[in-house]
């Protein structure tokens, strides 16, 4: 996996490293903070907010953070700037960084905490309206590592460390990085590896346990984003023998 994917991904990850414009002081996490405070939290106090991780993301953002010093890594952690919704009883769930935040965890930083803003306070919400807003906002993803769902988001893990897998969102983290689709921001773009991974998981089959074969199953992924079956994905990309 690291001949396929680090020579294309490392340009872009050093490039999270470059100073941020100046922001407001970072406070210690508390339940009452109002939406664009920054926080400071311990990586495994943040909820996640989806069941599954793509792992060989995970393996890749936990290598570059050990390359870093203490210095570096918290830049990096900083520019990630995660965003967290404080639900009822002031829980802190993450709405984006899973991957980053678990590298963290996996990494050999000493460091564990997390920097970011407070996207939303719900925490005055009954339990029911909390979940239902988070999905109708795109701030949660509820299906399982075989993608299915939705799934009682009272099953989700207590932590980031007792995330599934989903080899499938794996794979379109690797042909996102060989321009197989192109990365979408904003709302549009909300789950946007897992759309692809769900598209990809009746038509593409490896062994995940072995580089080679999960290089193959990439380049197969590849030529699959840009069949026009795929054009309604977020960032599809038509093949260069497409009528489009």
């Amino acid at each position: 996996m690291r001949t396929l994917l680090i020579p294309l991904l490392l340009p872009f990850a050093l490039l999270s490293l470059v100073a941020s414009p100046a922001r407001a002081a970072y406070a210690p996490y508390d339940p009452s903070m109002p939406a664009h405070a920054e926080y400071i939290i311990d990586a495994l106090h943040l909820h996640p907010t989806q069941f599954c991780l793509g792992f060989r993301e995970v393996t890749f953002k936990a290598g570059l953070l050990d390359r870093m010093s203490p210095a570096q890594a918290t830049a990096f952690m900083k520019k990630k700037n995660v965003p967290v919704v404080i639900g009822p009883g002031g829980v802190p769930y993450l709405a984006d960084g899973h991957h980053t935040v678990r590298a963290l965890l996996e990494s050999t930083q000493p460091d564990k905490r997390v920097y970011g803003h407070i996207l939303a306070n719900w925490s005055r919400l009954p339990l029911g309206e909390f979940w239902q807003r988070m999905v109708e906002h795109h701030y949660a993803y509820l299906k399982d590592s075989e993608g299915r769902g939705p799934v009682d988001p009272a099953k989700l893990p207590a932590n980031l460390l007792g995330m599934q897998s989903d080899p499938y969102r794996s794979l379109a983290w690797g042909v996102l990085a060989h321009h197989g689709y192109r990365e979408v921001k904003g709302p549009s773009g909300f789950f946007q590896e897992f759309h692809w991974g769900d598209y990809f998981r009746d038509k593409v089959r490896w062994n995940d346990n072995d580089t080679a074969s999960f290089e193959r199953a990439v380049v197969e992924a590849v030529a699959l984003a840009h069949d026009p079956a795929a054009r309604a994905l977020p960032g599809y990309i038509p093949g260069s023998d497409s009528a489009e």
